[in-house]
């Protein structure tokens, strides 16, 4: 037995509470060396003639990557207090017992009620549950990027390129207000806007106004009608807050420019010298310095290197009040839905847990959404973010769609996805194959849109809540930043609104089919990516054929029987599957 494979730790990926009397618990262990793992566990004060009251279960092999298996159990503590260990047979039916202090051979009853060595869930508060909005893991979120998405009266030739950060178009949201009709018939219930807030470039990411919209893309009168006609067709709407960092141009920054240390914003920013400004300024007053700021040391703290946009320091009184304020404005005066935070796993988390209770006063119905890259459990506590743009399952589906692995890599990425993703936080999840930071899909597959159908789909059978960018549905394509933000194609070729079709049939179909939206993927195949998902008495089977070459899988018997092409609405028995190259099936069995 791998020792060094075992792993467990309580209050994490690996033990949390999924709702107010339910405990999930995950063990980890090199692949296939296992035969059998317990969970011995029990209320810590539960004694009964000296002898402690406890249970053995055993625990379910659930998930397998390529180097390890995932053992999984439910528990149902009756007073809401468990500890636990694990009683564990090796492929030598030699014993273990595994604790939180030490790994045990060959364990005696001393060892095995010693409760020293147990693990510990102390109690599970219903107050430390996440609490999200039922509301968001229903959705099909739509992300614009304003200045691209439509308007009546473009500034520059609607189409033209390259396109570039400081180019205004002249998408606003009366455009947008007008074109809801045409989200709401594609099947969108959220949208995502980019930030909206006066800022200098056509992305908006350096704020100076928090409490103003764009002059560019209209009035806060302009938003509030978008918003109430949004609502109107079902559709929520979730603004971007720039929290991490403002613009050069904001007041506040502009008075430590002006008074360095006499200002009273001196400590809104982390400064380290002063004067703050020890670059060269443009005749607007703005930094000069070229494209590369790395090399150069600023006096100041910013988003990545960029003199443009300063680092908020969230723990001044100052920044707090100012922040907060801009986040209950948005929630009590425009009714918005939802925040999503740019660069959240940069802004303390301390900062993040204010914002999260600032916004559930405001409206306990609100969605907090951040943006974050990485493994992000520690953020996902419930205490401060809801969810979080799922690039845990973007990545395993771009490398896969990419053909930088093979089928067998792909089902080991995902599961490793799926057991260490805690189930309470994944119907949540904001899932994604492109965004404004990302190369457009359909680039990234040298613009083959059968491939790019592959992708989408299997986003659309993945737990959480899937996302289009703009433009997506009819073929919008593009590299990366900037040249993923071009306008909006608003005259489609028939290619384009075949594409379409198949993206309105993809969110009839989730919002149909229960399943779509289950956590686990049934894997049949490691040659070729096929698939069941079942959700009460509904079960669906996906092949996907990601190659260049054509493919036939044969159904083993549990699988053989009539089933329903969702897509052409045929019926027929099917033993086995014969694909051409870069195609799919999605099937219901009948």
């Amino acid at each position: 037995m791998k020792k060094e494979a075992l792993l467990h730790r309580a209050k994490s990926e690996y033990a949390y509470a999924f709702n107010e009397k339910t405990i999930h618990i995950t063990f980890r262990t090199a692949r296939n060396d296992i035969k059998e793992i317990k969970i011995i566990y029990g209320d810590p004060f539960a004694w009964s003639n000296s002898k402690w009251i406890h249970f053995e279960e055993k625990m379910i092999k659930t998930y397998q990557t390529n180097l390890f298996d995932y053992y999984f159990i439910e528990v149902e503590p009756k007073d809401l207090r468990v500890k636990y260990a694990f009683l564990i047979t090796d492929n030598n039916n030699q014993k273990h017992f595994f604790g939180t202090k030490q790994l045990i051979s060959n364990y005696s009853d001393i060892d095995k009620f010693n409760l020293q060595n147990y693990f510990n869930y102390p109690y599970l508060n219903v107050e430390d549950l996440h609490h999200t909005p039922n509301w968001v893991k229903e959705t099909v979120w739509y992300q614009i990027f304003p200045d691209r998405f439509y308007t009546k009266n473009p500034k520059l030739p609607w189409g033209s390129l390259p396109v570039n950060n400081h180019q205004i178009f002249g998408g606003d949201l009366k455009g947008i207000t007008a074109k809801l009709p045409y989200l709401n018939d594609l099947g969108i219930t959220g949208i995502y806007f980019t930030p909206i807030f006066e800022a200098k470039t056509a992305h908006k990411y350096d704020t100076i106004n928090y409490f103003k919209i764009d002059p560019s893309f209209g009035t806060n009168e302009d938003f509030k009608e978008l918003v109430e006609t949004a609502h109107k067709l079902n559709i929520k709407v979730m603004l971007d807050g720039v929290f991490n960092h403002s613009g050069y141009l904001h007041p506040f920054f502009q008075d430590v420019v002006e008074k360095g240390e006499k200002s009273i914003y001196k400590n809104s920013f982390h400064i380290d010298k002063f004067p703050v400004v020890n670059f060269p300024l443009n005749e607007n007053g703005e930094p000069s310095l070229g494209k590369s700021h790395s090399s150069f040391e600023l006096n100041f703290k910013t988003f990545a290197y960029t003199p443009h946009m300063p680092k908020w320091n969230t723990n001044d009184p100052l920044t707090q009040k100012h922040l907060l304020e801009v986040i209950t404005y948005w929630i009590t005066e425009y009714n918005i839905d939802g925040w999503r935070l740019d660069v959240s796993n940069e802004i303390s988390h301390d900062f993040l847990r204010e914002i999260k209770k600032a916004s559930r006063k405001a409206n306990p119905n609100t969605f907090i959404l951040g943006e974050n890259w990485d493994q992000s459990l520690p953020w996902l506590l419930g205490d401060q973010l809801d969810s979080v743009m799922n690039y845990d399952l973007t990545v395993p589906i771009w490398n896969f769609i990419d053909q930088k692995i093979d089928v067998a890599e792909f089902i080991s990425q995902i599961n490793h996805y799926l057991a260490t993703t805690p189930k309470n936080v994944m119907p949540n999840m904001f899932n994604l194959i492109d965004s404004h930071d990302t190369t457009r899909v359909l680039r990234r597959v040298d613009d083959n849109v059968e491939r790019v159908k592959l992708a989408y789909l299997f986003m659309f059978l993945s737990c959480g809540a899937p996302n289009i960018y703009y433009g997506g549905e009819v073929l919008l394509t593009g590299d990366h930043d900037p040249d993923n933000r071009r306008t909006m194609i608003w005259n489609p070729n028939d290619e384009a609104l075949a594409f379409k079709e198949f993206i309105k049939t993809l969110i009839k179909l989730r919002k149909k089919h229960k399943s779509f939206n289950e956590p686990n993927y049934n894997f049949i195949s490691k040659e070729v990516l096929s698939f069941t998902k079942t959700y009460e008495n509904e079960t669906i089977l996906v092949v996907l054929n990601n190659s260049k070459e054509s493919i036939e899988l044969p159904l083993n018997n549990d699988l053989n029987a009539n089933y329903l092409n969702l897509f052409t609405n045929e019926s027929n028995f099917y033993d086995k599957i014969a694909l051409e190259p870069y195609k799919f099936v999605l099937l219901l069995k009948e």
